[in-house]
């Protein structure tokens, strides 16, 4: 019996030393996480390049078409473009038709080299989670660099969804993340819905799903998943969220007013998704349909923590610092007008130019694309053309991506022989 007795009072003992090292080591994990991220810059922690032009900006950038590999279905890259620190770009290649697979790539400035890290189907196939006849045809979101040194990125499908927001794709979406060292992919969590955009500084990152403006958040040092509706309306979706240094993140909530019109506002969401605000955004909706507008389109991390972004009319906007004295209160945000000096046209791309006085845009015009140099303390703005060759029907997205050099990259898709192929740019201010 006394023999009996020690051998359980040895194993609980055991089980409470577990206990308290299983405990001191998500101490130890979570202080070694929180440690880590104030020993990263700014730059790096929202993937900037501060970096100012070699020359003067206000003139006509100098633009090389870039290569992109092939593979079947390549149709286009929707503004999938992300940075790592070590100054790699990394893209995420969309395809077409139904079970077909969007590919994700890096490419190396320095080297003029790039590398295939394989295909979204392929690997909900490694993870044993590949359904008979699933495609995965878009990695549409930005490719973002969390605290923890891995790029987060989301795939989605088109199959059966409904373009008046009536039903999500039969496939759904999946949320990843790969190393940019070793190329190892890990599946994060899949949806039900089609996800569109993702965004994070740092520790949490945040999801974008359609319909209805879904929004996921991960932990990225717990794991931890939370889910909250902004809400939308039809089938309008943006195309970008934003997020801060603090965790918070905007998105657009879309209404009807009483009168039946289209309402946005831009609502303020702490990492445990609670609502802090709601600010009216102007120059959201256009005069076509909901479903046509775009929303937010691009955005620009300035030096001094502000943050830019555009809506597809145009319409740009800053979301200001954050008080250091009561850094978890709701921020402001601001209404700056168009972008364009001429007004109104359709804008998929900003960039930081290195300060915090200066960004560019790129809108289409009827003259063709054209480089948008602003000044946002005199809201000046100068309009330069961007050589697209002669190539036909193109279309370009990018944010926020520049290597080591400064340069800007923009990608999107233009016609080829057999339809539509995707198209990046690399354009030296």
């Amino acid at each position: 019996m006394k023999l009996r007795l020690g051998i359980v009072l040895l194993a609980a003992l055991a089980a409470c030393a577990l206990a308290v090292v299983i405990a001191t080591m998500l101490r130890d994990r979570e202080a070694a996480a929180n440690a880590i991220l104030p020993m990263l810059t700014y730059e790096e922690l929202t993937g900037s390049r501060f970096l100012p032009p070699s020359g003067n900006p206000n003139r006509a950038p100098t633009v090389r078409v870039l290569d992109v590999p092939d593979f079947t279905g390549a149709t286009a890259i929707w503004g999938s473009t992300g940075r790592d620190r070590r100054g790699r770009l990394w893209f995420g290649v969309s395809a077409s038709g139904d079970g077909g697979s969007a590919h994700l790539f890096a490419f190396d400035p320095a080297g003029n080299s790039w590398r295939d890290h394989g295909s979204v189907v392929e690997q909900l196939k490694t993870a044993g989670l590949y359904k008979p006849g699933e495609g995965q045809v878009k990695i549409h979101s930005r490719i973002v660099q969390g605290g923890d040194g891995w790029l987060y990125f989301a795939s989605t499908d088109e199959e059966g969804e409904k373009e008046d927001g009536s039903a999500p794709p039969r496939w759904g979406g999946h949320f990843w993340r790969i190393d940019p060292e070793r190329g190892q992919w890990q599946h994060l969590f899949a949806a039900p819905e089609g996800l569109v955009a993702v965004a994070g500084v740092g520790r949490f990152m945040y999801v974008l799903g359609y319909w209805g403006h879904v929004v996921f958040r991960y932990d990225t040092l717990t794991a931890a998943t939370k889910r909250v509706q902004v809400g939308s309306i039809g089938g309008h979706v943006s195309r970008n969220i934003v997020a801060d240094a603090r965790g918070h993140v905007f998105v657009p909530r879309v209404a009807r007013d009483p009168a039946g019109a289209p309402t946005a506002r831009l609502v303020e969401l702490d990492s445990e998704l609670r609502e802090l605000a709601a600010t009216t955004l102007e120059g959201y909706f256009g005069k076509s349909a909901v479903q046509d507008n775009h929303g937010i389109t691009g955005l620009a991390y300035l030096p001094n923590g502000r943050i830019l972004f555009v809506t597809s009319r145009g319409y740009l906007h800053v979301i200001d610092s954050p008080d250091r004295q009561a850094p978890e209160r709701p921020v402001k945000v601001r209404s700056l007008g168009y972008v364009h000096p001429e007004g109104e046209a359709y804008t998929a791309s900003l960039f930081s130019l290195g300060d915090a006085g200066h960004v560019a845009a790129i809108s289409a015009t009827p003259r063709g694309y054209e480089w948008v140099v602003a000044d946002i303390g005199s809201g000046l703005a100068n309009a330069y053309r961007i050589d697209t060759r002669d190539m036909k029907d193109v279309l370009l997205y990018g944010s926020v991506a520049r290597d080591n050099a400064g340069r800007a990259y923009a990608a999107g898709w233009h016609a080829i022989p057999r339809g539509k192929g995707p198209l990046l740019l690399q354009i030296d201010p």
